[in-house]
């Protein structure tokens, strides 16, 4: 193991360590840990209340056959009073540094820190090697200089304490240890907290970026297995920390919280030797406590203003700085000008008047920084309700990480005799509170915390696989209803174009036929002529009325079914939404947005109800809008972004499905709207009855009612990528780097990957005659029929010359990216 110097950040690791020097009872074992101790170093450098000298005082020790000493020297009469001097082989090789002040008068005892060496230790009486002036060893000091402190003999029948503190992670349980061991300095603490500094004082040397990400497991990265993978502590309790006759504090938040663990490690202390004591760190602190964290609070809240106003200040004093210079730098041009044209005036006259130069402007008073900000930090207190909230201490690091809280709070109990300790102590509050604040503590957690091992169970699995089936049959659908109702308008004008035509041939053969009448008219009986003439208008008659009242019975059937305008239909009336009754469904226009947004409510409303089956806990009837996210990927198995949907957070998505989801106002705990067996079709329903109320506030001029959800990337038909590309003909190639799409064969879902959809909704494109307003147009321009482009399939009926380039074999139409023309 390599230690690190204390000043270049562990850059130079020198194999071996020592420092030599003197500490007080109450100090700690590390010379250069705490104000209450001094010392040299191996390295050059002396320390002392925590501080290192910048510059090397003395060589650098040499090893085997040195002889080093460390002179202290409290004698009131020397002019080297209170210092303390390092001597090699009895010469003084540094000059006398200070002792510290809050270590006159104390006892100071000698102490030695090293690490891959071996030292030779004498306290005398007599020294190693000769001294240049007379001096007496420890072993030789006066009765006067010393005083000696009988050892402690430990009773036969009395037992050393193992403490295992029991509180809740972030609620004072380190804040309280910390004030029991400085009130109780005999207790070794244990724990992987106390391992770190351990190691850090040590000498050891972290990783860079090494960061601790909790108290109770904080980490190491020391490079050291036993130290990193915690397995010392285990060692310790487990090996070391038996055989010794001392006082322990077993430190461990999560395992001191677990009946199961407690009862592991009591195993490791036996009940001969140690007594073992639980104590209950729960519910709210003594006053002094509060008092002490309120302080700190406080302490925050003043250097958070501070830095503010310190930041503010000296903005304002670099403007002051700046704003100066420019000034001056103005004065000093505008003298210079003036001096040159004096100077061309005065033609070289010597004796010219000398005049004054012209006063520097006057520098404002500048503010006093500090003064400002100590006037503002002491203007600062804490408010009645902070004073109220503030019971515990503000940490750096949480005590436990989030994922080892979520898998293991609702274990969480108060320890017992029954366990196998001797006693149970209750620090802050009673037994019944106690137990009172555990589990309203739980049952908040239950809300709040998630839970990081739970699995989609039976009932979700089937609820989403119905549902995909469901949702592809609709979709499928949704793409025939629109192939048809682009056909309708076609066989109407081809019907007009015709039943025109016809009436052009029988105007013209009824012309004929009055010519060639007149002609014969001559050559034939009147008679005759009259009966012929009876009989042809006779069956005109009855072929013309025939004609005639099959144009009825069609117009009236037509007429019958336009009367059901999708529009004016109620979605949750409708008893099939795959026919609302003139052979539309009720989704016939719903873009791929609608589509998206019942599939979100369908979604959550599964992931809700779901989530309260499979953990089955009155006590979680549902998790908060936080964790949506982790759920979402749980059951799902895919990532869920609010942003992907047009909004900023998961409040706002919420917002936009209301009538499935809400969010309790309290603690934001989502709450489905709908019972668990609704009807999926129901969605299809909330999906459209929503579009209907964007669509009209849109009309109305309001543009927020515009969704902007991110389309994702769907997988093509035929596989894509560079191989699929490179079979498609040159024509499509061009459209799909137009368009940044591959189009697929067929009606309807081609148009989709066309192009880019404006607008919105759909209800804005202008539609072809007959085609109803707000029908969607997918993948279209405004004012753009919506056909396919390219290469792909006609519907049955449609005219290839009507449609773009390449939609029929041999046809030649208007050229790719132009829109297709409806006409005869």
């Amino acid at each position: 193991v390599e230690s690190r110097l204390c000043q270049d950040g562990g850059k130079v690791k020198p194999r071996q360590s020592c420092i030599l020097g003197f500490s007080t009872r109450a100090s700690s074992l590390f010379l250069d840990d705490g104000a209450e101790s001094f010392g040299f170093d191996s390295e050059g450098h002396f320390v002392g209340a925590g501080q290192w000298s910048q510059e090397q005082l003395y060589s650098p020790f040499s090893p085997y056959n040195s002889v080093y000493g460390v002179l202290l020297n409290l004698d009131p009469s020397s002019p080297n009073a209170n210092t303390v001097s390092l001597f090699r082989d009895g010469v003084r090789i540094s000059k006398p540094q200070p002792v510290p002040e809050a270590m006159r008068g104390q006892v100071l005892y000698p102490t030695i820190n090293y690490k891959n060496m071996t030292l030779h230790v004498n306290f005398g009486p007599s020294s190693f090697t000769t001294m240049p002036f007379a001096c007496r060893m420890l072993q030789d000091a006066a009765a006067a200089d010393i005083e000696a402190a009988a050892a402690a003999k430990a009773k036969a029948s009395a037992k050393q304490e193992v403490l295992f503190p029991v509180g809740l992670p972030d609620e004072g349980t380190f804040g309280w240890l910390d004030d029991f061991l400085k009130e109780n300095p005999q207790y070794s603490e244990l724990s992987n907290r106390s391992l770190l500094n351990w190691g850090l004082k040590s000498g050891l040397y972290r990783k860079a970026g090494a960061w601790s990400n909790s108290n109770d497991s904080p980490l190491m990265d020391f490079g050291v297995r036993e130290l990193d993978d915690y397995s010392l502590l285990s060692t310790l309790q487990q090996s070391l920390a038996p055989m010794l006759q001392r006082d322990y504090v077993v430190m461990q938040v999560k395992n001191n919280l677990l009946a199961e663990e407690r009862k592991k490690a009591l195993t490791s202390y036996d009940g001969d030797s140690f007594k073992r004591v639980a104590v209950v760190i729960m519910g709210e602190p003594p006053e002094a406590f509060k008092a002490k964290a309120r302080s700190q609070a406080l302490e925050a809240k003043r250097r958070k203003v501070g830095d503010e106003v310190r930041k503010e200040k000296e903005a304002e004093a670099q403007a002051r700085k700046e704003k100066r210079s420019v000034a001056v730098a103005d004065k000093h041009r505008a003298a210079a000008e003036k001096k040159a044209e004096e100077a061309e005036k005065a033609e070289g006259e010597e004796g010219a008047e000398k005049k004054d130069e012209e006063a520097e402007p006057a520098e404002e008073p500048e503010e006093d920084i500090e003064a400002a900000v100590k006037k503002a930090e002491e203007a600062v207190q804490l408010t009645a309700e902070e004073e109220k909230a503030q019971w515990f201490l503000q940490q750096s690091s949480e005590d436990l990480v989030k994922k080892d809280l979520g898998r293991s709070f609702a274990s969480f109990s108060i320890p017992d005799k029954a366990e196998g300790f001797d006693e149970v102590r209750y620090a802050w509050q009673d037994a019944p509170k106690a137990a009172e604040y555990l589990k309203a503590w739980i049952s908040e957690r239950k809300l709040t915390q998630r839970v990081e091992d739970i699995q989609p169970g039976a009932y979700f699995k089937q609820m989403h696989e119905e549902w995909q089936v469901k949702l592809a049959e609709w979709k499928r659908r949704h793409g025939e209803s629109r192939a048809a109702r682009w056909k309708q308008p076609v066989t109407k004008r081809r019907k007009v174009h015709e039943k025109k035509k016809e009436e052009e041939k029988k105007e013209e053969d009824e012309e004929k036929q009055e010519r060639a009448e007149k002609k014969e008219e001559d050559e034939e009986p009147k008679a005759e002529d009259e009966t012929k003439e009876e009989d042809g208008e006779t069956k005109d008659a009855a072929a013309k009325e025939a004609e005639e009242r099959k144009e009825v019975e069609e117009e009236e059937v037509e007429t019958e079914e336009s009367q059901i305008k999708l529009d004016d239909v109620e979605p949750f009336r409708v008893e099939d939404i795959n026919d609302i009754g003139n052979g539309q469904p009720l989704y016939a226009n719903f873009t791929w947005e609608d589509w998206i947004m019942a599939n979100l409510r369908f979604e959550l409303h599964l992931l809700v109800h779901a989530y309260r089956i499979d953990l089955n806990d009155e006590e979680r009837p549902s998790f908060g809008e936080a964790h949506l996210q982790h759920y979402y990927q749980k059951y799902f198995r895919k990532t869920f972004t609010s942003k992907n949907f047009g909004v900023a957070s998961n409040l706002e998505l919420i917002g936009l499905i209301k009538d499935t989801l809400e969010a309790l106002p309290k603690n934001n705990i989502l709450e489905a709207q709908l019972a668990e067996d609704t009807p999926m079709d129901n969605f299809i329903r909330l999906a459209e009855d929503h579009r209907r109320e964007r669509q009209q506030a849109y009309d109305a001029g309001d543009e927020m009612a515009k969704l902007n959800l991110q389309r994702e990337a769907h997988p093509q038909a035929g596989g894509g990528g560079r191989d699929n590309r490179q079979r498609m003909p040159p024509q499509q190639q061009q459209q799909q780097q137009q368009y940044g799409g591959r189009q697929q064969h067929g009606y309807g879902a081609a148009a989709q990957h066309a192009m880019p959809q404006r607008g919105f909704d759909g209800g804005h494109h202008a539609a072809p005659p007959g085609y109803p307003s707000r029908a969607p147009a997918y993948g279209v321009p405004a004012g753009h029929h919506p056909v396919p482009y390219g290469y792909g399939a006609m519907p049955s009926g449609m005219p290839s010359q009507r449609v773009g380039a390449g939609t029929a074999q041999g046809s030649r139409g208007p050229a790719i990216g132009q829109p297709a023309r409806y006409g005869p």
